[in-house]
């Protein structure tokens, strides 16, 4: 970090607010003239060490697990006093819009259930160390349990979800960011058609690519559960993969069961498979990288394919066009062959890198939605500067040709995530042919016609800017896939 920058802390002790609105904070703060970066964060030892690692921890900040921190980065002292001064007042300024409600908003499970209102579920989004707590004593009162927080100890995961399958109640998480229940969004989740095709997904952008996918062919989803990145591992054993499918092979509006999984333990796989094989419904194994294999249970290694089958068997068909790589007429091959993928969504990250590896295409991807790019900030789904930042560095890269890019629309997402992406695209495709250089951009988007952010408003916006819009990211992979390796391209 340049040393003309300036760092500090301003510590509010005993005070918390959950992470969807520290995110939101620092989105804010961050976009004033002169901050370069803001993180604003619970006081936990695994924050502080985030923030050191990230370089956003002052040598002498000193907090407690309960104190609430913001650190700003930015150009010189003033600068960052001010933003410091604007955190303070935003915090405030949600402290007085809660204290001028009649009633104040339940601060505890207990609280919240005293209130009558008859509730089945709760969304825990609480820094990691306290959230195995508040799991708990949710799943106790009987609760379904939504958990967005992430960095839980796994025996906590392992405990907690034992509990949780004994009473037969759904514990999405820890780190879920996805899910659709009897119609109701949790989390990032697109606007899709209700329709027969019940979704287990052990990755969230996983799971909303396969049902815009569906919504794209004319079905839906009766139910989208999502269990945690970790669930189907050798430690947590698919604990609440197994009672998902329990409670879809029991729902009458789920006809098709598609379960959406990077490749599990070996052994997971296998309970998996047979599991799936005897749940009375046809189903779908969508494990990324895995080869596509027909029997009694089809297992398909990309989400496009999983999609395509789970459509089929509700006698729907997933229509993306024609699925020879091509360009558009106009669009000049680059001479660099180098691609770099940078994703917000960490499936769509990982189908890319299967696509392309099928092809004996070695990529540079990056998932700017993991912890590593996130320390201290917003995710790029919420927050989309970050990531077009390195959009437009990408475009000085005199060794990438190619750059492959994701837009994830739906509730949660930024409001106009279009928007500075294109602008992003354009600078740098910009940049590269002041240089004598020619850089293509290939994308998808994953939303649909129903979501906040208008999909078809937001592909003719990239399309402006010079991406090759593909219908799904798999698709973009493939082209990127053709363009670098020159073969199959039409």
């Amino acid at each position: 970090m340049s040393a003309t920058t300036t760092l500090a802390a301003r510590v509010f002790p005993r005070l918390y607010r959950d992470s969807v609105t520290l995110m939101a904070l620092a989105s804010t703060i961050e976009k004033r003239d002169g901050v370069v970066r803001v993180g604003a964060v619970m006081g936990t030892p695994g924050n502080l060490d985030i923030l050191d690692r990230s370089d956003m921890r002052p040598a002498d900040l000193a907090t407690a697990p309960d104190d609430l921190v913001v650190v700003v980065r930015a150009v010189d002292e003033e600068t960052v006093a001010a933003a410091l001064d604007a955190a303070e007042a935003g915090l405030t300024a949600v402290e007085s819009a809660r204290s001028a409600h009649e009633a104040p908003a339940p601060q505890t499970v207990a609280e919240g259930l005293a209130t009558g209102d008859r509730a089945t579920l709760a969304t825990v989004s609480t820094p990691g160390t306290y959230a195995p707590v508040v799991v708990e004593q949710a799943l106790r009162a009987g609760l379904h349990v939504f958990c967005f927080s992430d960095n839980v100890p796994l025996e906590d995961e392992v405990r907690l979800k034992a509990m949780a399958a004994e009473r037969r109640l759904l514990l999405m998480g820890p780190d879920c960011g996805t899910a659709i229940l009897d119609g109701v969004p949790l989390g990032f989740a697109n606007v899709v058609r209700r329709g027969p095709v019940g979704i287990v997904a052990a990755s969230g952008t996983g799971a909303q690519e396969v049902s815009c996918l569906l919504h794209r062919a004319g079905t839906g989803v009766s139910q989208v559960v999502g269990v945690g990145g970790r669930d189907l591992s050798f430690a947590v054993g698919g604990t609440m993969t197994h009672l998902a499918l329990d409670l879809l092979a029991e729902d009458d509006a789920t006809q098709v069961v598609v379960v959406v999984s990077k490749p599990p333990a070996a052994e997971v796989a296998e309970r998996l498979l047979a599991r799936l094989a005897t749940l009375g419904k046809p189903a779908v194994a969508c494990l990324l990288g895995e080869d596509d294999a027909d029997g009694p249970v089809p297992v398909r290694g990309t989400l496009e394919a999983g999609a395509r089958t789970a459509a089929a068997l509700v006698g729907a068909e997933l229509d993306l066009g024609d699925e020879q790589p091509r360009l558009p007429e106009g669009v000049a091959l680059p001479a660099a062959r180098g691609v770099l993928g940078l994703y917000t969504g960490g499936t769509l990250a990982s189908e890319a890198k299967v696509v392309l590896g099928r092809a004996s295409v070695t990529p540079e991807i990056l998932d700017l939605g993991d912890d590593e790019y996130t320390q201290g900030r917003p995710h790029p789904m919420i927050d989309p500067s970050g990531r077009s930042a390195m959009v437009v560095e990408a475009g000085s890269r005199p060794e990438i040709g190619i750059l492959l890019v994701d837009l994830v629309l739906g509730h949660g997402a930024a409001a106009d995530p279009a928007t500075p992406l294109a602008e992003a695209v354009a600078a740098a495709v910009a940049a590269a042919r002041a240089d004598g250089r020619e850089l293509l951009v290939v994308g998808s988007v994953c939303g649909t016609d129903a979501d906040p952010q208008d999909v078809d408003a937001a592909r003719r916006a990239l399309a402006a800017a010079g991406v090759v819009v593909h219908p799904s990211n798999a698709a973009a992979a493939r082209t990127a896939a053709a363009v670098a390796t020159r073969k199959e391209l039409a």
